[in-house]
């Protein structure tokens, strides 16, 4: 059996870290695409209740979920790594819900360079062509990439409530769905329908 050490994320998507994805609750998206979610879900949430902090941003929680992958927590390009998952999760954003006209900034370009490899059995795979914290932002765009062509990228998408904004898989039928929980973001959205429908036009709702 093949052995992972430190700086080879290399590690199956079913055996991967989720403290991102743990933190809320949330379905998680089938094979590659739960390493991408989970990174997702790394991002600070402006809740309610709190705001939830950046787990890659401070260096205790970072390690922890870098070991996951099988990477040390002092290793080189965690820096890239937040860029990448920002560029993913404004363009999820901007996808699904619209531009921010209150943010002038387009989503960033992220280049990285893979590998073409030709196996014993005659199947040609992309495999990332570094290691470490490089090597599992690769596989993270390589997973996008396959879920492009195949069809299920769409799936992948961020909470319209902008308080949670948490990334869910959304395995409805026709692919509508737009809460990561329709009992509490879902919920909230309805209940201020429902108030603004009862408060009537040329009414101005309670602030308090």
């Amino acid at each position: 059996m093949e052995k992972h050490g430190k700086g080879d994320p290399d590690i199956g998507a079913a055996h991967a870290g989720s403290d991102g994805d743990d933190r809320f609750g949330v379905a998680v998206a089938p094979g590659e695409l739960r390493i991408v979610q989970d990174l997702l879900n790394t991002a600070s949430i402006r809740s309610a209740g709190g705001d939830v902090p950046d787990l890659l941003d401070a260096p205790d929680t970072a390690a922890r979920w870098l070991d996951a992958y099988g990477i040390a927590g002092d290793s080189p390009g965690l820096s890239d790594l937040r860029t990448l998952r920002d560029a993913i999760r404004r363009s999820l954003a901007e996808r699904d819900h619209g531009p921010n006209h209150d943010d002038d900034a387009r989503p960033a370009a992220v280049e990285s360079a893979a590998h073409v490899r030709l196996e014993s059995d005659g199947t040609v795979r992309v495999v990332p062509g570094s290691v470490g914290i490089p090597a599992l932002g690769q596989r993270v765009l390589l997973a996008i990439y396959d879920a492009q062509l195949g069809g299920t990228w769409s799936r992948l998408k961020l909470c319209r409530n902008p308080l949670c904004a948490v990334a869910f898989w959304d395995s409805s039928r026709n692919t509508s769905g737009v809460w990561h929980d329709a009992r509490t973001c879902g919920n909230v959205a309805n209940l201020r329908k429902s108030r603004a429908r009862r408060a009537g036009p040329g009414r101005n709702l309670p602030t308090g």
